[in-house]
C-alpha cells in the first residue's frame, strides 16, 4: 500500500507538474497577450499625447500659413528618439512641414485622419488640428516600437523564472516611472510650446496690424501718383466756376449789376483749384491742415448758391440747419467736402430728387444710431442725404476705398468719398455711410465741438 501510494504520488507529481506547467504556460500566454495588448495601448496613447501636443502647437501656424513656425515645432519633436518621422499637413491633406530620421521610410504625400496603426515594429497615427471645432490641418507621427519576437522572448521568461516575477514587477514599475517622467517632461515641453505659441500669436497679430497699416499707407501714397484724382476734383471746381459764370451771364441779361458775389465765388473756386495739389498731398501724407473755428450751419448756408448750381434744377435742395456749436476744421476743405457730397448725391439721382443738408448739436454718451462706437462728448452732426438709388451692402462697404467707383469709365476716379473720409478723420471727426437699395444714401459726419477760449480770441486779434 505504501509502495502503491508512493507510485501513485510519483505519477501524480509529473501530472501535477504538467498541469502546473500548462497553467503556467496558459497564465504566461495570457499575461503575454495582456502585456502585448497593454503595450500597444500605452504606446498608442503616448504617441497620441505627443500628436495632440503638436496639433495644438501648430494650430496658429496652419491658420496663418506660417511654414517656418510649423517647421520649428516639428523640429522640436526630434528630442524624442522614438519618433522616426513627424509631419504637419494642411486641411486638404498636403504636406506643410516635416522631418524624417536618416534611413527611415519617407512620409506619405498626403494624409487623412486615422487611428493608431501598428505595422513592422512601427506605430503611426494621424490626428486633426482644430480651431473652434473647424479642422485646419492634420499631424502625422510615426514611432519605433519593440519587435513582436523580442516581446515574446521577454514574456517567456515568466514561464521559466516565476520566482523573478517580483524583479520583473520592479523593472516594469521602473519602466512605468520612467514613462511617467517622460510624460512629465513632455507636459513641461508642451507648456513651453504653448507659451511660445501664445507669443507667436501675439507677434503675428502685431505683424498683421503693421501690414494692414502699410497697405493703407500705400493706398494713400497712390493718390499723389494718380493724375485722375486731380482731374476729378478739378472737374468739380470747373463745374462751380461754370455755374458762377452762368449766374453772372444771367444777371447781366437781366440788366442787374449785382454780380460781385458770383465773381467772388468763381475766384474762390480758382484759388481752391490752385491749391488742389497741396490739399491732396496733405490728405495722403497726413500733412497739417489750417484749422479754425467754424460754424457748419453758416458754412453750409454760404456755399448753398454753388451747391444749387452744381446739382442743377432737377434736384431740390432742402436745409435743416440747427447746429450753432463751433467745430475746428479747415473751412476750404469742408467746403470741398460739402460740394463733393452734393455732386455725388446729384449723380445718384439722374432723374431728379431731393438733396437734404442738416446740422444738429448732439450729446453722445458712447452710443449713436449710425456708429458702432463713438467716444462720449459733444459733437456737431452733419448729414448729407439724397433720395437716389442707394447702395447694397457690398458697395457701401467699399465706398470709401481709394479708386473704388460705380461710375462709368472716365466719369469718376473713386477718390471723392475716400478723400472726404480721410479729411474728416484727420480733423478728429467720424464719418459713416447709411444706404439701402431704393431708399437713398445718407452721409453722417460727427465733428467734435470746439469751445473757444479767451486765449484763442486774443490770438486771433
Amino acid at each position: 500500500m505504501t509502495w502503491l501510494s508512493e507510485t501513485l504520488r510519483g505519477r501524480a507529481l509529473p501530472s501535477l507538474a504538467l498541469v502546473v506547467a500548462a497553467l503556467l504556460v496558459m497564465a504566461g500566454g495570457a499575461m503575454a497577450l495582456y502585456e502585448d495588448s497593454n503595450y500597444r495601448v500605452v504606446k498608442a496613447q503616448e504617441v497620441r499625447v505627443q500628436g495632440e501636443i503638436l496639433a495644438s502647437s501648430v494650430e496658429a501656424a496652419l491658420v496663418f500659413s506660417d511654414e517656418h513656425a510649423a517647421q520649428d515645432y516639428v523640429n522640436a519633436m526630434q528630442a524624442n528618439p522614438e519618433l522616426e518621422a513627424v509631419g504637419v499637413y494642411t486641411k486638404s491633406g498636403a504636406r506643410f512641414a516635416a522631418f524624417v530620421r536618416p534611413g527611415a521610410d519617407r512620409l506619405p504625400a498626403n494624409v487623412a485622419p486615422a487611428p493608431a496603426h501598428f505595422s513592422a515594429n512601427r506605430i503611426s497615427i494621424v490626428l486633426p488640428v482644430r480651431q473652434s471645432n473647424t479642422t485646419v490641418g492634420f499631424v502625422y507621427l510615426r514611432a519605433i516600437t519593440e519587435s513582436t519576437q523580442r516581446r515574446v522572448l521577454g514574456y517567456s521568461g515568466i514561464l521559466l523564472l516565476v520566482g523573478m516575477a517580483a524583479l520583473v514587477l520592479i523593472v516594469f514599475s521602473t519602466a512605468q516611472a520612467a514613462l511617467s517622467r517622460a510624460n512629465a517632461e513632455l507636459e513641461k515641453r508642451a507648456i513651453d510650446l504653448a507659451d511660445a505659441n501664445s507669443k507667436l500669436q501675439v507677434e503675428m497679430e502685431e505683424r498683421g496690424k503693421v501690414e494692414e497699416a502699410l497697405r493703407q499707407s500705400h493706398k494713400m501714397e497712390a493718390i499723389g501718383q494718380l493724375s485722375g484724382g486731380i482731374a476729378h476734383d478739378f472737374n468739380n471746381l470747373l463745374t462751380i466756376i461754370m455755374g458762377s459764370l452762368r449766374l453772372v451771364e444771367r444777371r447781366i441779361e437781366q440788366g442787374s449789376t449785382d454780380i460781385g458775389r458770383y465773381v467772388e465765388a468763381a475766384m474762390e473756386a480758382l484759388n481752391r483749384a490752385a491749391g488742389l495739389t497741396q490739399r491732396i498731398l496733405a490728405f495722403s501724407r497726413q500733412q497739417p491742415l489750417s484749422p479754425k473755428a467754424v460754424n457748419l450751419s453758416k458754412l453750409a448756408e454760404a456755399i448753398m448758391p454753388l451747391v444749387r448750381q452744381s446739382v442743377g434744377a432737377g434736384v431740390e435742395v432742402k436745409l435743416d440747419l440747427k447746429a450753432d456749436w463751433l467745430v475746428l476744421c479747415d473751412a476750404n476743405q469742408m467746403d470741398n467736402v460739402l460740394l463733393n457730397l452734393a455732386i455725388n448725391a446729384r449723380d445718384a439721382m439722374p432723374g431728379g430728387g431731393t438733396l437734404r443738408i442738416a446740422t444738429e448739436n448732439m450729446m453722445v454718451s458712447g452710443v449713436h444710431q449710425a456708429f458702432d462706437e463713438v467716444p462720449a462728448g459733444e459733437y456737431v452732426q452733419l448729414v448729407v442725404s439724397d433720395t437716389g438709388s442707394g447702395m447694397d451692402e457690398a458697395t457701401r462697404s467699399k465706398a470709401i476705398d481709394p479708386f473704388f467707383t460705380t461710375k462709368a469709365p472716365g466719369q469718376g476716379t473713386g477718390l471723392g468719398l475716400s478723400m472726404t473720409f480721410g479729411y474728416i478723420r484727420q480733423s478728429g471727426g467720424q464719418m459713416t455711410i447709411r444706404s439701402e437699395i431704393g431708399h437713398g444714401t445718407s452721409i453722417v459726419i460727427l465733428m467734435p465741438r470746439f469751445i473757444t477760449t479767451a486765449a484763442d480770441m486774443s490770438a486771433r486779434t
